[in-house]
């Protein structure tokens, strides 16, 4: 399919409300050295991992003619490039034992069994209690300045995701890692002020630009509750892999469709970026931008059908391997 057209959408300060429909704009560039590998969930196997190509990152093929690449996963996927390859986290089905899992080629994977106590321990130090079905969608970022790797997940006061007050109590925990053995104590990532002091947040995920950290993430709250932004993916930064971390930013995405799961990957370019949020539980929408500090213009979409998960940007080797193992 050829991209055609894009929604063109008025910016604010790292956001964006819809203007004016469609504007004309030119075909996107295809990636010549490798592309782009999607790493989803399905609206009809929920916590499966299904893989998706593109060469521009807008038209999308997806693999294994529709079936799960790894049937032992059970999960939000998350991959993250660190120092000796890939990883990414899940939970062994029924047991509430989280899952590290590995590989150097993202055909290939074998996974190690974490310690609840890397995600439960915030019961002990500040009250909050884990849904141990998902460890509410651990998202991994490898820091490569520091050596060491930042694990950001979602708790709530009650652990039941069954009713509002568990929702609106969401808070986003981390912890830190150079080997995966050893953890420090899970700690709150946010200490937000004036409006934004008891904003419940989930689906945070952590990039660096320059000198600069990103932390991407959901504003959980009702629009009856933020009537600005509840519901729309906002942007932080700061300075330091773990803060303090500015108030976020006004909303990313429009107020008249949900979104969360964001994901962000560089252009084909490299001269800025995507962002794809999930509008659940229908399909993920794309904005870009220049930098990471926007401002951001909503892009047409082609596909796949997705839910939750994320997007790396892959060499020519890698995207070869996964079209041997996947491609029917």
């Amino acid at each position: 399919m050829n991209l055609i057209s894009c929604l063109i959408f008025g910016l604010v300060a790292c956001g964006c409300e819809s203007s004016e429909p469609q504007t004309q704009i030119e075909k996107p560039v295809e990636a010549t050295d490798g592309g782009y590998l999607f790493a989803h969930m399905t609206d009809d196997n929920y916590g499966s991992i299904f893989y998706s190509v593109s060469r521009d990152a807008y038209n999308w093929e997806t693999l294994n003619d529709g079936r799960t690449v790894l049937p032992a996963y059970y999960g939000h996927p998350d991959i993250c490039k660190g120092r000796d390859g890939y990883y990414m986290i899940s939970v062994k089905k029924g047991t509430g034992i989280p899952l590290l899992w590995h590989s150097t080629d993202l055909v290939n994977w074998k996974n190690t069994k974490l310690a609840k106590s890397v995600f439960n321990k915030i019961k002990e130090l500040h009250g909050y209690t884990n849904e141990e079905t998902y460890y509410g969608a651990p998202k991994m970022f490898y820091d490569e300045p520091s050596d060491q790797y930042i694990i950001t997940w979602h708790a709530g006061l009650t652990g039941d995701d069954s009713d509002a007050r568990e929702w609106d109590s969401k808070r986003t925990f981390y912890t830190l890692t150079k080997d995966f053995k050893t953890f420090s104590d899970p700690q709150f990532l946010f200490s937000f002020t004036g409006a934004d002091e008891d904003m419940a947040t989930i689906d945070v995920i952590i990039r660096r630009q320059g000198d600069s950290y990103y932390a991407i993430m959901k504003d959980e709250r009702t629009q009856d509750a933020a009537p600005e932004t509840g519901k729309t993916i906002r942007i932080a930064k700061s300075p330091a892999l773990t803060g303090p971390y500015s108030n976020p930013g006004a909303r990313i995405t429009p107020l008249d469709r949900w979104h969360e799961a964001p994901i962000v990957v560089p252009t084909v370019n490299g001269n800025g970026f995507y962002l794809f949020s999930e509008n659940y539980p229908h399909q993920y929408d794309m904005f870009e931008a220049e930098s990471l500090d926007g401002p951001w213009k909503e892009r047409y979409f082609a596909g796949p059908k997705a839910r939750h998960g994320c997007m790396l940007r892959v060499n020519e080797t890698e995207y070869q391997a996964i079209l041997k193992a996947y491609k029917q």
